[in-house]
């Protein structure tokens, strides 16, 4: 059961980067803003950290303006 979850967790893509790239934004304008860590950030777009909470998705999609799909992508 254990690696059918772990399987499932590697097909959700974030998708941060595009969506600082399209907004023109920094890991320090977010921080300053959304209050999601510049550290936090960087590890999410360099794929270091892929168990982010939910409040960090909702303070993400807030920054944004955006909906969860435009954040996270379930990849087959």
């Amino acid at each position: 059961m254990r690696l059918s979850y772990i399987t499932m967790l590697s097909m959700i893509k974030i998708k941060l980067r595009e969506l600082m790239w399209d907004a023109d934004v920094t890991a320090v304008e977010i921080e300053r803003t959304a209050g999601v860590g510049a550290n936090t950030i960087s590890r999410i777009i360099h794929g270091r950290n892929t168990n982010i909470t939910l409040e960090t998705v909702e303070k993400l999609c807030r920054f944004f303006n955006c909906k969860l799909t435009d954040l996270l992508e379930l990849v087959d």
